[in-house]
């Protein structure tokens, strides 16, 4: 098991993390709790979150957020600054996943993809930029994937959303650079996470052939992408914008 450091890596910070009520948005909120983070934590299942908050304690909060809402961006960055005056690390986390056919995928399906995967992050950096920015500080910590590294057949729509999230980030880590703020992404692999169990009961042929891929041969674990953006969070990389961490046990290598 981890130990925290003495010193408490996060303290002072507060971090937002979208798709916080479970995978590994819960586990990256227990992990920045451990380093002294004050967490806020959204989701579109908002008693999820509530849950989620209600285990990290009083140092934790939450509230209901649909990620492609404009509205309801505006109305989260009002929620954090009214809590905490402050948001020092953002964590777009929230996503969905779609395996399919590229023939059997409808328009619907795409841009429901499309629109949670890319338009929430997007709308996510664009509401907080401008507090981070008058801050002269901040930590955006965009969750993309190793489907946004490469091809895989079935995920035309799931790919097309995290490669451009992989783009955005780029973009704007040189965008903000000048006001102190560090833009960055993380591309996890299979990671053990509902999303991924539901897929292995869907296509467990699938699921076990991609873990012959994976040079470490298995899954990874959201505690092992929690430690990433927790280092992501902190000023330990304090020099790092526009880079992309891998956590996939070496299949994109």
């Amino acid at each position: 098991m981890f130990t925290a450091m003495s010193t408490p890596r996060l303290r002072g910070k507060v971090a937002l993390i979208t798709g916080g009520a479970g995978g590994i948005g819960a586990c990256a909120a227990r992990r920045l709790a451990e380093e002294g983070a004050e967490l806020l934590l959204t989701d579109a299942d908002a008693e999820g979150a509530h849950r989620a908050a209600q285990e990290l304690g009083e140092h934790a909060a939450s509230r209901g957020h649909d990620v492609t809402s404009e509205a309801d961006w505006e109305a989260v960055t009002g929620w954090a600054l009214g809590l905490h005056g402050r948001v020092d690390v953002l964590v777009n986390n929230a996503g969905v996943f779609l395996a399919a056919p590229l023939t059997e995928t409808s328009l619907q399906d795409f841009r429901r993809v499309i629109d949670v995967n890319l338009t929430g992050v997007f709308l996510g950096m664009r509401a907080l930029a401008p507090t981070m920015s008058t801050q002269r500080a901040g930590s955006i910590i965009n969750v993309s994937s190793v489907a946004g590294l490469m091809g895989s057949p079935y995920l035309a729509a799931y790919a097309a959303s995290k490669w451009a999230v992989r783009g955005i980030t780029k973009v704007v880590a040189k965008e903000l650079a000048g006001f102190g703020i560090r833009v960055n992404s993380v591309h996890p692999g299979q990671i053990d996470t509902d999303m991924n169990a539901s897929q292995r009961a869907a296509t467990p042929e699938l699921v076990d052939k991609l873990i012959r891929t994976i040079p470490l041969r298995r899954i990874g674990t959201p505690e092992e992408v929690a430690h990433v953006v927790a280092y992501l969070a902190s000023d330990e990389s304090i020099y790092m914008t526009g880079s992309e961490l891998v956590i996939d046990g070496g299949s994109s290598a």
